[in-house]
């Protein structure tokens, strides 16, 4: 008789603790664009660990279907992600595949990255003003899948992959220089970019219907419209 009531205490003290967990932590579904969507459709889960609780950050971590970890870090808005000190996202079959620092959600300071293989594919400087609001990203040192360095010490050749864009070119003193070109998987275009010290100066893109856009800066580039410039 004894043993059954200890049982019982046991499944309701292990009940309520699950549902303070639950209470503290939120959980979100998201799509492949990191938009949040129903249980219907989801890509990837988002669990805000201290989500109740009044704090200045907010631990996040992202999961894959299987399970695994996807990215975690901190955010300082519990409700939009607002990126702030070291993120580290992983590969889905749980290898890693970046460590990020990041100050007021912009990259400031080192990141690396590496291959699915853990071959690693790039060493970055990134330097975030507070005061400017200017971002600037020193490629330090790339490899390529097969360990072969492309860029030593700031200057070589060096490829660029994110989830949807697909850029290359020259490498001077850690910033882009000269022509890159590249392709947009989203916007189906590809482009040929024109840079000098890492500041992009001009460029031009084609889409699918063979429309050509000029632009003159990276916000132009972006936006897809021309900037209404002051006389």
């Amino acid at each position: 008789m004894k043993r059954n009531i200890f049982i019982l205490l046991l499944l309701i003290i292990s009940v309520n603790l699950s549902a303070q967990i639950s209470m503290m932590s939120k959980k979100i579904f998201l799509d492949s664009l990191n938009r949040e969507c129903t249980p219907e459709n989801y890509a990837y889960t988002r669990v805000i660990t201290n989500y109740s609780q009044k704090s200045i950050r907010y631990v996040v971590t992202d999961f894959y279907k299987n399970g695994r970890r996807k990215m975690t870090g901190s955010t300082l808005d519990r409700d939009v992600l607002k990126k702030d000190g070291e993120f580290i996202c992983y590969y889905k079959n749980g290898a890693k595949e970046s460590v990020i620092n990041y100050s007021e959600d912009h990259k400031n300071g080192k990141e690396i990255n590496w291959y699915e293989n853990q071959n690693k594919k790039s060493e970055i400087q990134n330097l975030w003003d507070s005061k400017t609001k200017k971002q600037q990203t020193l490629i330090l040192n790339c490899w390529d899948e097969n360990k072969n360095q492309t860029v030593t010490d700031g200057n070589g050749e060096f490829e660029e992959n994110d989830k949807f864009v697909t850029q290359k070119g020259p490498i001077k003193d850690g910033l882009k220089q000269g022509v890159w070109e590249g392709s947009d998987s989203l916007r189906k275009t590809t482009f040929v970019d024109n840079y000098d010290r890492g500041i992009l100066i001009s460029g031009v893109s084609i889409d699918g219907d063979n429309v050509k856009f000029s632009y003159s800066s990276l916000s132009e580039k972006q936006s897809g419209k021309k900037s209404l410039k002051s006389k």
